[in-house]
């Protein structure tokens, strides 16, 4: 073993005392002595293991005091190299991922002249990983690459977003959710730098994908409209419109929740999805029935988890709906418009009253809701009575019951500013030729 290794350490040590031209060809001459000795393994049953200490030997000659730096990283490179793209004929997943491990292992004492081949053998080794489906070994192999060792070894902004969305992937793909939201994170800080537009798009759909798993539905559905729009392929645009719309509807209710929709049922590719039935009765405020649920979640083929987030959606919804047709309603009444009981009723209510995505007032003694609709109205009413009482008075109204009447008028303005904007869309949409004609005779009329 000895005088194998000695003239290992003797071959290498060569490479840098020969000519001018092989000065020059030096990783192509190294990549030969790696080669050239695997190749002298005879076929048999023990390959794998002779092969995979024979390269553990090269690692380690060419780390020899004797040997040059430049030859050592040449000679490393060269085994990295093979590593990654399989090169060695029966050298299995494991042998490859048992070299590079032992690689990584001699050099880590070596930072700093030794930093690019770190980089290398930890990104061969992600490769080596992940092709046997060691998703989380894979990422946590990329994760240890520090972001200024990325900026040292890739000057492209492109090269090393991909180091980031790999390992967000990597950890999706392994279930760590809270490493690819962190990997995601160190990603967003390269991503103002980067100019290809594929790799923004991988981006996108990977961030979009981390955020529909950890639930976060309304950021999701965004990302996957953004992603629509930039998409060339009619198929990829409308793949990206149906997981926006599945993510918009399991969202939990809210006026975020209406803004979203809104914008996806004005994407005229929507309107083909299957999926586009039940956004449309969202965005117009109709109850959803139990057929229309179940239609929807046998369509987009949800988990039984997902499921009950659909069914709970849905619930806020119709609540959601009923706030703005009555004023109040006993829990036993909306529990048999919702399909549960008054407790279960009472208990949707408080939670989107409490996180503020309804408003409105619930009396446990009564067993009442009243929701803020018929409250602002009184609220505005008794406004307008004071102010009618103060001008005969010759007074000034309080400044709380001004700031009362401008914030709700104003509010009003503008939602029938949208109501309107919504109608003329649906009007040219639809019915394009009268939209026409009538938009026409009005120009003439002014």
């Amino acid at each position: 073993m000895s005088v194998h290794f000695d003239q290992l350490v003797a071959e290498i040590v060569a490479l840098n005392q020969g000519d001018d031209a092989a000065d020059s060809n030096l990783e192509q001459l190294a990549t030969g002595i790696v080669t050239t000795k695997l190749s002298e393994i005879s076929t048999t049953e023990d390959t794998t293991q002779q092969q995979q200490q024979l390269l553990e030997n090269i690692v380690d000659a060419s780390l020899n005091e004797q040997v040059a730096a430049t030859v050592s990283l040449a000679i490393i490179k060269a085994v990295i190299n093979l590593m990654d793209a399989n090169e060695a004929q029966g050298l299995d997943g494991a042998g490859r991922t048992h070299v590079l491990r032992h690689v990584l292992g001699r050099i880590h004492q070596r930072p700093t002249a030794f930093e690019s081949v770190i980089v290398g053998g930890r990104l061969a080794l992600a490769n080596v990983l992940a092709s046997q489906g060691s998703w989380t070994a894979a990422a946590q192999e990329l994760r240890e690459l520090r972001s200024e060792q990325l900026q040292r070894c890739m000057p492209s902004a492109d090269q090393r977003l991909a180091v980031h969305v790999r390992t967000m992937e990597y950890f999706v793909r392994g279930g760590n959710l809270e490493q690819a939201s962190l990997a995601m994170g160190r990603a967003a800080g390269v991503l103002p730098t980067v100019r290809d537009a594929a790799h923004i798009v991988w981006y996108r759909r990977v961030q979009a994908s981390i955020h529909e798993r950890t639930h976060k539905y309304i950021e999701a559905a965004t990302a996957y409209r953004g992603i629509a729009q930039s998409c060339e392929h009619v198929d990829e645009q409308r793949e990206m419109l149906d997981r926006a719309i599945r993510c918009v509807v399991l969202a939990a209710a809210g006026p975020q929740k209406m803004r979203v929709m809104a914008g996806l049922h004005r994407e005229k590719l929507a309107r083909s999805l299957a999926s586009f039935g039940l956004l449309e009765n969202m965005v117009l405020k109709r109850l959803i029935r139990p057929d229309e649920l179940d239609a929807f979640g046998a369509q987009a083929r949800l988990s039984p988890e997902t499921l009950e987030t659909l069914v709970r959606a849905v619930r806020e919804h119709n609540v959601f709906v009923l706030s703005s047709l009555y004023s109040s309603m006993r829990f036993a009444q909306l529990g048999r418009s919702l399909g549960i009981d008054a407790e279960e009723a009472e208990a949707t209510c408080a939670a989107m009253i409490g996180e503020g995505r309804m408003k409105g007032r619930i009396d446990q003694v009564a067993g009442v809701v009243t929701f803020e609709g018929s409250h602002e109205v009184e609220e505005v009413r008794a406004a307008i009575s004071m102010k009618r009482h103060a001008a005969q008075m010759q007074q000034q109204p309080p400044m709380h019951f001004r700031e009362t009447v401008a914030g709700k008028w104003d509010l009003r303005i503008v939602n029938l500013c949208q109501a309107v904007e919504d109608a003329v869309d649906l009007l040219i949409d639809r019915q394009p030729s009268y939209a026409h004609t009538l938009f026409q005779s009005m120009g003439h009329g002014a």
